[in-house]
């Protein structure tokens, strides 16, 4: 199991990743996904220095003297609103081993994350703070705090999925 990670100040220039953000398209979740709101479609697609930098740059907050590669990551633009929903709030990445949030937005404690325990019961809530990151464990219980208090303003963040990790020996 990963532990969870807050890291504040993680891109060096936010302008940057906004200002790509406001670049592309934006997608609907199609009736088998599960997440709310709108996506563009991975970075690795469109931006791909700006996907591996990020990639590469969680990875290192866990295996920070080990070389390490990964595949099957992805990471998204998204945004969400007040009423935005998924088909449940709260949820597992299921087969990823590490999802992050970036937010790229200002908010506060109740446009954050909240993340459970084993139990299901709340263990940490992490402020929608403008260029804070926070990782955790794909599996564990996460999901968006409460978006009402955004009313009709957005909240935009960089959502990352790792799925595999390999040591390179």
């Amino acid at each position: 199991m990963y532990s969870t990670i807050i890291v504040d100040n993680f891109f060096k220039d936010i302008k940057e990743p906004i200002k790509i953000s406001k670049q592309l398209k934006y997608y609907s979740p199609k009736s088998n996904h599960n997440w709310g709101g709108l996506r563009t479609d991975s970075l690795h697609l469109t931006h791909y220095d700006l996907f591996n930098s990020i990639v590469l740059k969680i990875l290192r907050y866990y295996y920070s003297n080990i070389k390490i590669k990964s595949s099957d990551s992805s990471v998204y633009f998204s945004k969400l609103k007040a009423g935005s929903k998924g088909k449940t709030h709260f949820h597992y990445d299921d087969g990823f081993k590490i999802a992050a949030i970036i937010y790229l937005s200002a908010g506060n404690i109740e446009t954050g994350t909240t993340l459970f325990n084993k139990n299901k019961q709340k263990q940490i809530i992490v402020g929608n703070e403008l260029n804070t990151m926070v990782c955790y464990d794909g599996n564990k219980y996460h999901g968006p705090t409460n978006l009402k208090p955004l009313g009709k303003k957005e909240r935009l963040t960089l959502n990352v999925f790792i799925k595999n990790i390999e040591i390179i020996s």
